[in-house]
């Protein structure tokens, strides 16, 4: 006898020899594929696929991840020397090739090359996961841009840039007031959009019950009103009222003796139209007595303007600072006290980015063409022009992005690499799945994708055995014709060399080379340099990857700009590949397809990606300010 899904006695559940009972999917009986039942199938262990096994996995959802390849990676796959001229239809002659370049093993290099940007989405995808203890990184040497054919090294601090050759004298001056404003720039924290509808609409309830009571029962009205405009609802509340609907609080432990700072109350900022008038908050920090920093100065989290919104647990907020003194002074040692960053207003001297494009920016600080092509392509890291059209405030954060990835993990550039070839990313996040539950399956091809009557996708059938899901995710392979739509193409050469590149410094770097600087090209050209010291090469040899989107009938030619930088080619494999986008947002039929890895040198196209998918899943953003595995 064997017992069904309720526990029943029940001699007509049909099962494996694992006792895994069979699959029903619309009418028909199937052998289960692995479990059988699942709340995810993800088809590919390509980097987007495996980052959302893993964030779907830790989120306590049924994973099942499937392959038709025999290795992890999908487009991110690194392959050993062997692999690489197999893969390319090349012969590979052991003795001849590795006498050359080395031991084959000792290879691995990537099909699509891509740096991660220190501070980036996906290095935030890393540690808010706890991927990281799985996997090593090392900083890429240096940045380059091509100008009227040489490279130029990018600046990494402020001085470097008024030095450098690649900025007119004239445009000196002009180069450092804009980048004084990208630095002191704070765009809104958008983290609205990270709430569910539910979650969003109590922390609505809950500030209108401290702010406005009288109006609680018009909420319903105001989310229907501001349905896709929720940060323009926030700002308008914290106009209006004074103090944040989203705190960020610090919470510190104070023991006995003086505490370090010197309190006062303060009006709110704004319009003040609700019941609280004034919080207290720190005026400045003092030193102890013997010299030290107090608890609240020594955390590195809280600043002169801080207000206090807690004594332990209890709230402070609208209490006039007597009673706040009065509230420390009489609670016992420790005392926990909980700082909160107060509601900062726009600034309506300072230039509205949202409202203005980035060629209109351009011209307010009076820099020239060159320059913002230097701005836009080498540190915003666009791949055409057309961004001087959009929103300035993408290219400033993208500005931001750019100097605050330099050197944060000592690295001489904004970028880092991780050991062993790219291939050890997604293998971090399927283990992370694993560890959670999930499955993964290489070597296993999808013959078809089972739908009901509604056109919603509700099973996989691989050979005669299927599993059942709620969602279904992959890259356009996978799924049928219609439910993708070409895109365009990236031609990629991976170029294996015996001397780093010239004009370079260091074993590693990155090359950016704008479109305007290569005759006939709309699309920037990339080059990605690694070698021993990422652990993808032997000793002496260099790999060099080349790549752009298509644009002619001829499209190795397009690259011949890079080509021309490498030096000496010892061998050249190029690559056309096809990309793809969704042709929907996968929410009607539960198909949730990936795009095709693009020809830029980095991966936050990616990380984008990943949260577009995320965010029609779950109906919210990805907060990548959470933590969601802590540190073993």
């Amino acid at each position: 006898e064997k017992l069904n899904l309720e526990g029943k006695t029940n001699e007509n559940v049909q099962v494996n020899e694992e006792g895994i009972p069979y699959v029903t999917v619309e009418g028909k009986t199937y052998p289960p594929l692995a479990d059988g039942k699942y709340d995810v199938v993800i088809m590919s262990t390509g980097l987007q696929e495996c980052i959302l096994a893993g964030l779907l996995a830790v989120r306590g959802k049924k994973v099942l991840q499937i392959d038709r390849n025999s290795y992890y990676g999908g487009q991110c796959a690194s392959l050993n020397l062997k692999e690489l001229y197999e893969k390319n239809n090349k012969a590979f002659d052991k003795a001849t090739v590795e006498g050359n370049f080395g031991a084959s093993r000792e290879f691995c290099v990537d099909l699509v090359p891509k740096l991660l940007m220190a501070n980036g989405k996906l290095v935030k995808m890393l540690i808010q996961t706890g991927v990281t203890r799985y996997i090593d990184f090392n900083g890429i040497g240096g940045s380059y841009v091509y100008n009227s054919g040489k490279i130029y090294k990018l600046p990494v601090t402020p001085t470097e840039a008024l030095t450098s050759s690649l900025v007119r004298f004239m445009q000196k001056p002009k180069l450092r007031s804009f980048a004084d404003f990208v630095a002191k720039y704070r765009h809104p924290k958008r983290i609205a959009g990270t709430f569910s509808k539910e979650d969003f609409k109590q922390k609505i309830i809950e500030y209108y019950q401290v702010h406005n009571k009288d109006k609680l029962t018009e909420i319903d009205d105001l989310l229907q009103r501001f349905e896709s405009k929720r940060e323009v609802l926030i700002s308008a509340l914290e106009e209006k009222y004074g103090l944040p609907v989203f705190p960020d609080d610090f919470p510190v432990s104070f023991g006995p003796g003086p505490l370090g700072l010197i309190i006062q109350g303060s009006p709110v900022p704004g319009k003040a139209e609700g019941p609280v008038k004034g919080v207290v908050g720190v005026q400045r920090f003092v030193k102890l007595a013997d010299g030290s920093q107090g608890p609240a100065e020594a955390s590195g989290k809280v600043f002169p303007g801080y207000y206090i919104s807690k004594v332990n647990g209890q709230s402070m907020v609208g209490l006039e600072e007597k009673a706040v003194q009065t509230a420390i002074v009489q609670a016992e040692r420790p005392v926990e006290i909980t700082f909160t960053k107060p509601v900062v207003l726009p600034d309506r001297s300072k230039p509205d980015l949202t409202n203005m494009s980035m060629r209109e920016l351009f011209k307010k600080y009076g820099l020239d063409e060159d320059t913002a092509n230097f701005i836009g392509h080498a540190m915003a890291l666009h791949t055409d022009d057309s961004y001087l059209d959009r929103s300035a405030e993408e290219t400033v954060i993208a500005c931001q992005l750019y100097g605050q990835s330099v050197g944060r993990y000592g690295q001489d550039s904004p970028y880092l690499y991780p050991m062993y070839g790219l291939s050890s990313l997604p293998e971090g996040f399927s283990r992370l799945a694993a560890i959670y539950g999930g499955t993964v399956m290489l070597r296993t091809d999808v013959d078809e994708i089972i739908t009901n009557t509604k056109g919603e996708a509700v099973g996989v059938r691989c050979g005669d055995q299927v599993a059942a899901a709620d969602i279904f995710i992959g890259d356009a392979s996978f799924f049928p014709p219609d439910k993708s739509v070409k895109t365009g193409q990236v031609v990629r050469s991976v170029c294996l060399l015996k001397e780093k590149i010239k004009g370079t410094a260091g074993d590693s770097c990155q090359i950016i080379l704008p479109s305007k600087h290569i005759p006939g090209k709309n699309h920037d050209v990339y080059v990605s340099e690694i070698s021993k010291s990422h652990a993808v090469s032997a000793k002496g040899t260099f790999i060099a990857i080349a790549s752009t989107t298509v644009e002619t009938a001829n499209p190795s030619a397009e690259l011949e700009a890079a080509i021309k930088l490498l030096g000496n080619v010892q061998e050249r494999f190029d690559t056309v590949t096809d990309t793809y986008a969704p042709a929907t947002d996968g929410k009607a039929d539960r198909c949730f397809i990936t795009r095709s890895l693009d020809a830029t040198s980095h991966f936050e196209s990616a990380a984008q990606d990943i949260m577009r998918i995320y965010r029609h899943i779950f109906d919210h953003d990805l907060n990548l300010d959470k933590k969601i595995v802590e540190e073993a």
